[in-house]
């Protein structure tokens, strides 16, 4: 996969499935942090970045925290190159500080660390609490195009007819072609109650097709749970809430009373979310053994994780994966499949190996910054590589076949029989 691809994926990633949040939702080692500082003391700084408590703040956040060591005048150059056209157009204070942050953290070049106006953080906050207004579809960057990668049942999407595979060539008039992901997500959500309108290219249809969508307040499925022929349970999860460990361990206890031998675990397009419950998750189904450890540069992100005694699922397990797995369900799949209690289905993982830190400012904006890298339970960075599977298999782009699911099935299969996959 291209570095491009990648840069596209990770928006994608972001999402889980849902439209919902526009940033990249990461594993968080911790909780957030909002900081206070005097005027940034550096000669020759602009004077309305040196007088900016925001400015400064994030200058701090970034040069403390960072996952590796930083040149603090690397980042006020980049910061006062970033706000010089602004400045000759005559933009305001609130503007140029802004940018001035923006500029100095893409100065990392990091995708995973940015800033994030208030209402991303609102969004990455509705994400995670398992609740969220909009629409009811997976929307993925395929090519330079916005598709519809999943309709979720019960949905505002559903009821108007959106498809699987659908293409959005206009939101609201306006056309998206080439358009970041986030920023096109950010047209369609919105307040309850509000219309949006989407124009869409269908395969075997020569004209667009127009759906006017009235948003709802829709409760993400984070968790899905059935019992499939002959003992075979199946879970997915769509992302790695603050409690999904617990939802996770009731699942399986409902499965196993039910008389479920095997287990298929669906982790495709799970972005991750909160690092601490995959970490949870993983302990339910090992009985020693190393789950994750990372490293950075301060404290906590340096550490070593292991599993406690006893476990609360002895039994087969299959994970499904492809290339929209990523971050803390790259965590859970290493953490068994390198302790050999799980194979791997499907296709290489994203590859998100860093852990991220969000640091709130008091008029509701946030960094959020890289500050630990994490390794597989075999001590092996994923960054930018993914976990490959066992078992190769791709889904068609369009189509109804879901063949990574039969492979899947046949692999535990083999497995509750005690024979080779």
């Amino acid at each position: 996969m291209s570095r491009k691809d990648k840069w596209l994926i990770a928006i994608t990633v972001a999402l889980s499935l849902m439209v919902v949040a526009a940033c990249f939702i990461t594993p968080y080692l911790f909780r957030s942090d909002t900081a206070t500082v005097e005027e940034v003391e550096a000669e020759g700084l602009d004077p309305i970045l040196k007088r900016s408590a925001s400015f400064g703040n994030a200058l701090r956040a970034v040069e403390n925290n960072y996952v590796e060591e930083v040149d603090e005048k690397e980042l006020l150059d980049a910061a006062e190159r970033g706000i010089q056209r602004l400045e000759r157009e005559g933009a305001d204070q609130e503007a140029l500080v802004r940018r001035g942050i923006i500029s100095m953290v893409n100065s990392l070049h990091d995708p995973f660390s940015k800033y994030m106006d208030a209402k991303e953080v609102e969004m990455l906050d509705t994400q995670l609490s398992g609740r969220f207004s909009g629409i009811g579809a997976v929307m993925a960057s395929v090519r330079n195009e916005i598709v519809v990668e999943k309709v979720m049942p019960g949905t505002p999407a559903e009821e108007v007819g959106l498809r699987d595979g659908d293409i959005v060539n206009k939101v609201d008039g306006k056309d998206v072609a080439g358009m970041e992901l986030s920023d096109v997500v950010m047209m369609i959500r919105g307040p309850e109650g509000t219309k949006v309108i989407l124009e869409i290219r269908r395969a075997n249809t020569s004209s667009l097709l127009k759906f006017e969508i009235t948003r709802r307040e829709i409760e993400i499925p984070v968790i899905r749970m059935e019992l499939k022929a002959n003992n075979v349970g199946y879970i997915s999860m769509t992302d790695w809430t603050e409690n999904i460990d617990g939802k996770l361990q009731d699942a399986l206890l409902d499965l196993r009373m039910k008389g479920a031998r095997g287990l298929i675990i669906d982790l495709r397009s799970n972005g991750g979310g909160y690092m601490d419950p995959a970490v949870e998750a993983a302990d339910l189904f090992l009985d020693h053994g190393v789950i994750v450890s990372s490293k950075g540069r301060i404290s906590g992100t340096t550490q070593l994780v292991e599993a406690e005694k006893g476990s609360q699922w002895d039994f087969p397990v299959v994970i499904l994966i492809n290339r929209g797995t990523a971050s803390s369900s790259e965590i859970f799949s290493a953490a068994l499949h390198d302790n050999s209690r799980a194979v791997l289905v499907g296709e290489t993982t994203f590859g998100k190996g860093s852990i991220q830190k969000l640091f709130r400012q008091g008029d509701g904006s946030a960094l959020k910054i890289t500050v630990g890298r994490y390794f597989t339970p075999k001590g092996i960075s994923i960054d930018d590589e993914g976990i490959p599977p066992d078992v190769l298999v791709s889904n068609p782009l369009t189509g109804e076949v879901d063949l990574q699911m039969q492979e899947a099935e046949r692999v535990i299969a083999a497995l509750m029989a005690g024979q080779p996959y």
